[in-house]
């Protein structure tokens, strides 16, 4: 069966590179080459495709956003982030987006190829360093919840209000306490979760993990 494959890709010498890779495989189709996310939103209707390869740092509407806007369109196609960006909050938002694969341009053209395959096939194809994040996000979020538990219901509360932006006064009187006790429960908070600040209690309770 041929896997009908378009290509979101800014650089021309990447992109002509990947044209050239699905065009050689016999089992692949080229839908089209497109050079910046607009230009495949507006093909997108009647476009072909099956798997879009997908760069994230376009010119305009970046790769993530594109994908958000068009999985909803066509839940049967498949994204499949082709970046750079190995970064956790750029593979959670594309993860988020509804991309079904993320994988870096260092990948092989073999195994970009088999990334493809596997993704039409119903995988979810990474490339080892994303899927290395993805496992210790899991292994962190065990290690948060352990540390949340040991926080007494009071200073649950406190540490809810502090990420929302309250300052002290309003924390206190929204727990009909003086500022002195929520001061002692934030300190009990940073003594518990191993922090100094309350930016640094927020991230490590609330962080934009990948999920």
């Amino acid at each position: 069966m041929t896997i009908h494959v378009a290509i979101v890709e800014d650089q021309k010498q990447i992109r002509d590179g990947l044209k050239s890779m699905i065009d050689s495989l016999a089992d692949f189709f080229c839908s089209g080459a497109f050079e910046n996310a607009e230009d495949l939103i507006k093909n997108y209707k009647h476009l072909d495709v099956q798997v879009v390869l997908m760069d994230i740092g376009l010119p305009g509407i970046s790769g993530i956003e594109c994908v958000e806007r068009l999985k909803g369109l066509r839940p049967e196609v498949h994204f499949l982030m082709c970046t750079n960006l190995d970064e956790d909050d750029k593979i959670y938002d594309a993860l988020c987006a509804g991309a079904t694969g993320y994988v870096l341009k260092s990948i092989s053209k073999a195994d970009l190829a088999e990334a493809i395959r596997q993704i039409q096939a119903g995988g979810s194809p990474m490339s080892p360093t994303v899927a290395r994040k993805i496992v210790n996000s899991f292994s962190g979020k065990q290690k948060n919840t352990k540390l949340v538990n040991s926080l007494t219901d009071k200073e649950r509360e406190v540490l809810n209000y502090l990420s929302k932006g309250y300052p002290y006064k309003i924390i206190a009187d929204k727990m009909s306490v003086g500022i002195g006790a929520v001061r002692f429960h934030i300190r009990n908070i940073y003594d518990k979760l191993h922090v100094h600040s309350r930016a640094d209690a927020i991230n490590k309770v609330f962080p934009k993990t990948l999920a």
